[in-house]
């Protein structure tokens, strides 16, 4: 086995063992068989992927040093968890079972302003806006490129953050248009590619530029 192999089996490991619950240095290496020394090598990397937290220490019965202890952070808990998409999927068909279909739109859109949580544009450049919102979709798991051409700007990703409920219900990227005009402070147009294998892709025109119905 590679050393990265090894590296990367031994931090999985380790993930996995802070799942049950707030661990010290020692009851990790006891567990694994690693040394203290590796096993805060580990962590200290994970810590620095923003994967692992401190949270506290654990006082000895003795005289002994109290240990540092060791939680997952709340965005590695929802990486293990496969249940927001089946049960995001599942709550999109429910409400286009039981609502009227002219009030899906504006119902997502609503949620796309609650998901922007009051966010008020600031008095930057439109360009610094639009790659504020191009940072916000990464740190929701995307991964995209600004680009611009006359006044028009192009949020592009690779992939899509919601793409296991968006190749089946494309609907949702209203709710992701509307976060992103509710926090870039201009109108924006999604273009996204809704296939097996969705991408995003979000229009931003200049400030004096308008969208047409035939854009």
């Amino acid at each position: 086995m590679s050393a990265a192999l090894k590296t990367d089996k031994s931090r999985a490991v380790l993930l996995q063992l802070l799942r049950r619950g707030p661990a010290t240095v020692d009851d990790l290496a006891e567990q694994t068989g690693l040394t203290p020394n590796a096993v805060r090598f580990h962590l200290r990397s994970l810590e620095e992927g923003g994967q692992v937290e401190t949270a506290g220490i654990r006082k000895h019965e003795g005289a002994g040093k109290p240990a540092v202890l060791y939680v997952l952070t709340v965005e590695a808990e929802i990486g293990f968890s496969r249940a927001y998409a089946p049960v995001l999927a599942a709550t999109v068909k429910e409400l286009q079972e039981s609502v009227p279909s002219s009030e899906i739109v504006p119902f997502l859109r609503r949620v796309g302003e609650r998901l922007a949580n009051g966010a008020k544009p600031s008095k930057r450049s439109l360009a610094q806006r639009v790659a504020a919102g191009a940072s916000l979709l990464d740190s929701l798991g995307g991964s995209t490129t600004v680009s611009k051409k006359n006044d028009l700007y192009t949020i592009r990703g690779q992939g899509c953050p919601l793409g296991a409920v968006v190749a089946a219900e494309p609907c949702l990227c209203e709710a992701v248009e509307s976060l992103l005009s509710n926090v870039i402070g201009s109108p924006v147009k999604q273009r996204c590619h809704h296939g097996e294998r969705p991408s995003c892709c979000f229009e931003v025109r200049g400030e004096s530029g308008v969208y047409s119905l035939e854009s």
